[in-house]
């Protein structure tokens, strides 16, 4: 069981390490974007794997497994919302229809809640 969390230990630090050298190597925001919110949360999977594994405590085990439940609910939100601002202040040319865009249009034209 050692082994397996050692292999655990390495494979998650290598993905970490692999997440932040796609955010500072790649060129794309979108690329940049990814990097920072697929790998980290594999990472950080394989390590909370590796400490119940290492511990073997039912404590452990509990702790690992809400750390890795919390984190893979709250990446895509903060990727989500991550995106949402980059889209704001950019605008970034993308290859397909741009519904945001259309939406932000609509909500502009329209009368907010107090206007007339």
């Amino acid at each position: 069981m050692d082994i397996a969390a050692t292999i655990c230990f390495v494979l998650g630090a290598l993905f970490t390490l692999l997440a932040g050298v796609g955010v500072v190597r790649f060129d794309d925001i979108a690329a940049r974007l990814h990097a920072a919110a697929k790998a980290p949360v594999l990472g950080l999977i394989l390590t909370g794997i590796g400490v119940m594994l290492a511990m073997r405590t039912w404590e452990a085990v509990i702790v690992a497994s809400l750390v890795i439940t919390l984190q893979i609910v709250a990446s895509p939100v903060g990727s989500h919302l991550l995106a949402r601002s980059i889209y704001y202040q950019l605008r970034p040319e993308l290859d397909g229809p741009d519904e945001l865009a259309e939406r932000l249009e609509a909500d502009e034209a329209s009368p907010g809640p107090g206007g007339s």
